[in-house]
């Protein structure tokens, strides 16, 4: 049985005599994204290293791991990025959490931060409780915790303006804090008590009427959208460089595996408002290019290869 040691050296020698192969540009005159050949069709990039991206008719929210969250208002240009494990949109705003733990309010348009109520009403609720016990020497924990989130929830309606027979819109932003849009005002819950989460949560009050707040703009993530008309079209290929790499996860026992890597120019025409271009793209696979369904500002945005781009004509 040939040894590890042998079958190395045999495989040396045989992907030694499979030289590397280099191809031709078929078309050495055509530019190479995101450069086109048409001047008044124009392709820039915007973020790299995408994971996943929401959009609107204004915003574009896009994640990438393992918790950074970027805004980008196409109305004005303006971008921000954020480390933070909490977003939530609000109505015209979104909602995150900064470094030092603290909520932030982001305008959707101009990015700038924006006042938010923020309530923690938890001291109350723990007085509530303590004052119950005192009087009630009698009953137990059970029976004062159920009196205790009654009269805790009575007041939170009445003082924030709570309609007996609606529940809020929520979301939760992490454990134990929510935001909440009552119809009248929105705010956020620090350290909500629990009787109060399942009060305001309309999961768990089905027959209740929900209140829906009047967003001004709802997103949708890139991956759900249906996809609109293609104005890239693919009509040639030439491969440009064939050699062996080889595979991870060698070790003593398993032997790490050589395969055949192609790259090549894909040739694509693109089709923008009446004019056409045509650009060349490097590429190991099918370049795909997922575009956002709609214009905005007359400026049409993509994704290839976890970069996000926009193109517009001059």
């Amino acid at each position: 049985m040939m040894n590890k040691y042998l079958f190395l050296g045999v495989l040396s020698i045989l992907l030694l005599s499979c030289k590397e192969e280099k191809g031709q540009d078929k078309f050495p005159d055509i530019p190479v994204f995101p450069a086109t050949s048409n001047s008044n069709i124009v392709i820039q990039p915007v973020v790299n290293e995408i994971n996943k991206i929401l959009y609107n008719d204004s915003s574009l929210v896009y994640k990438h791991y393992p918790d950074t969250i970027s805004f980008y208002s196409v109305r004005t240009g303006v971008s921000h990025s954020i480390k933070s494990g909490v977003f939530v949109y609000g109505d015209g705003f979104f909602i995150v959490e900064n470094k030092n733990k603290e909520y932030e309010a982001l305008n959707d348009i101009t990015l700038e931060k924006q006042d938010i109520k923020i309530i923690d009403e938890s001291a109350r609720y723990k007085r509530g409780e303590d004052s119950l016990r005192s009087i009630h020497t009698q009953k137990s924990d059970y029976e004062i915790n159920q009196i205790n989130d009654s009269l805790f929830i009575r007041y939170f309606s009445a003082e924030y303006n709570i309609p007996k027979d609606k529940i809020p819109y929520t979301d939760n932003l992490k454990k134990g804090d929510l935001y909440v849009h009552t119809g009248q005002d929105q705010f956020i819950i620090l350290n909500a008590p629990y009787s109060l989460d399942q009060f305001l949560s309309p999961l768990l009050q089905p027959t209740e009427k929900k209140i829906l707040p009047k967003f001004k703009r709802h997103f949708t993530s890139l991956e759900d959208a249906q996809p609109p008309k293609n104005i890239f079209k693919e009509y040639d290929y030439a491969m440009m460089n064939k050699s062996w790499v080889w595979g991870g996860g060698g070790n003593h026992y398993v032997l790490s595996i050589p395969y055949r890597v192609e790259t090549g120019y894909y040739y694509i025409d693109i089709f923008m408002n009446q004019q056409k271009g045509k650009f060349k793209i490097m590429s190991s696979s099918d370049p795909e290019f997922k575009i956002i369904p709609h214009k905005i500002n007359n400026q049409l945005y993509f994704v290839n290869n976890r970069q996000l781009y926009k193109a517009f004509t001059k």
